[in-house]
């Protein structure tokens, strides 16, 4: 247990006096958080959008008015002819027309349903659905409100034709801010990148300056060197969590409703994966470069595959199958529950146990190697 304490000791002594290792768990760290925090937003805004206007009514300027003073569209005028709005369209000055017929209101007063052509730019697919999405909600609320005052100058109570009134309630997230969805999931790569860098960083570094072959001829055991090298990257993983679930509350607002020492105990177990990746990229590479790599390498795996920006279920069955052995995507889903639904062991234990499994078995294989490797 000494030899653990002083191989500890030694690892903090080893990280105060290097500058750089310091640097890399603050400074990076912050920018990331303040930059991505405003970034990482799923709201599709400022789509570029053109109408051409074949009716040239009352009517039809009322719609266009609508969509030219929404927030979420940036007016790129009207057109002419159809050829400039392809033209538009090809040339990127728009990514959204609404082509308006000539019997739109002719057919608006004969209570008939006349058809608004919307030609989209498809080259980003999940960004032109959802912008159609916003076109279409804004034709339908312009067409309810222009229908329900169509009745009332008939004397015709809007209630009265409409048979089914939907009351939405939108629960955790109320708002729906997409930063509330983000950042919970952005504070889990960036401690998975802090403490699987600066772990194997550690070992690799002491290779080169030759102090690693040193150590190992001393009476100390791997198992020793691997706790030193762990145990000082599990607490500063602590530290992260905390300076990140203060600065997400109090800078972005985002609320934390789940119990904070579940919330560390998740941590710590799923650092157990973070650190042996870290572990064992140091066991293969022998310089920082290599390390570097392959963590790179094995955490874009864990990006992708995590849910992080497509819905797992989303996924194919063969590829959500896949997941399964992905500690990040149980703790990331394990960390929004927490700060939106304030979720607890109780609801939890089922990314608890993959995520221990993992951890077990990544961190104990890793130890493995390292033993093998040392001898």
């Amino acid at each position: 247990m000494s030899r653990t304490k002083l191989m500890i000791w030694k690892e903090f002594t080893h990280i105060r006096n290097d500058e750089l290792t310091v640097r890399l768990m603050v400074f990076p760290i912050l920018a990331q958080i303040f930059i991505l925090g405003y970034a990482l937003v799923t709201e599709i805004r400022n789509t570029p959008v053109t109408v051409l206007d074949m009716d040239n009514t009352p009517v039809s300027r009322m719609l266009i008015e609508e969509i030219r003073s929404n927030h979420l569209f940036k007016w790129r005028g009207m057109t002419v002819t159809r050829g400039e709005v392809r033209r538009k369209l090809d040339n990127g000055t728009a990514r959204i027309a609404l082509v308006i017929p000539n019997d739109f209101a002719r057919k608006l007063g004969r209570n008939e349903i006349p058809e608004v052509q919307m030609l989209v730019d498809g080259q980003d697919a999940n960004s032109a659905n959802v912008a159609s999405g916003y076109v279409n909600a804004v034709i339908s609320r312009w067409a309810l409100r222009y229908f329900k005052s169509q009745l009332e100058k008939r004397g015709i109570r809007f209630e009265m034709v409409q048979p089914i009134e939907v009351n939405s309630v939108v629960l955790f997230n109320p708002m729906l801010k997409s930063t509330w969805y983000m950042m919970p999931a952005l504070v889990v790569l960036l401690v998975t990148i802090v403490t699987s860098l600066l772990s194997g960083l550690s070992i690799v570094r002491e290779k080169e300056g030759g102090t690693f072959e040193q150590l190992m001829v001393t009476p100390v055991e791997p198992i020793h060197v691997i706790l030193g090298k762990t145990v000082p990257y599990l607490i500063i993983g602590v530290i992260e969590l905390v300076a990140f679930l203060i600065l997400v509350t109090l800078w972005f607002g985002i609320p934390f409703r789940g119990n904070f020492l579940v919330f560390i105990l998740f941590g710590c177990i799923y650092m157990m994966s973070s650190l042996g990746i870290g572990i064992f990229t140091s066991t293969i590479a022998r310089t920082p470069q290599q390390v570097l790599f392959l963590i790179w390498f094995i955490l874009i795996f864990f990006i992708l595959l995590s849910g992080f920006f497509i819905p797992v279920e989303n996924m194919p069955h063969w590829v959500q199958d896949v997941s399964n052995v992905n500690p990040v995507r149980f703790f990331m889903a394990a960390l929004r529950a927490m700060f939106l639904k304030g979720s607890d062991f109780a609801e939890l234990w089922g990314e608890m146990l993959p995520m221990l499994l993992i951890g077990t078995t990544v961190f104990g294989a890793s130890i493995l190697f390292f033993h093998r490797r040392a001898k």
